[in-house]
């Protein structure tokens, strides 16, 4: 799913949802399309998710330390295990949403 960036503040959030998007977006689509699309609406919003998700993966994954390219790099390899990655990729998704009601 390809999602336009609109209101993002700055060149590097852009870059970060973009990355994301291209890295793991089929499975955060199909995750948001079938747990959460209640609570995800619209392009906004699934772009906060995706920023979201970076952070927290910057946070718990590399403990507040890493680049883009760490983020990027984390996604890709979580890739290539996809039920893994759905898991990790649920936890996130649910740890952002329930933080924000």
């Amino acid at each position: 799913m390809v999602y336009k960036c609109g209101n993002m503040k700055s060149q590097y959030k852009r870059k970060l949802v973009d990355y994301i998007d291209s890295a793991v977006g089929d499975i955060i689509d199909e995750l948001v399309n079938k747990y959460y699309s209640d609570r995800v609406e619209g392009y906004q919003d699934y772009e906060r998710l995706l920023y979201a998700i970076a952070r927290e993966i910057k946070r718990e994954v590399l403990r507040g330390k890493g680049s883009t390219s760490d983020i990027i790099e984390y996604l890709n390899n979580l890739r290539s295990k996809r039920n893994v990655a759905s898991l990790i990729l649920s936890y996130f998704i649910s740890k952002v949403l329930n933080r924000e009601e």
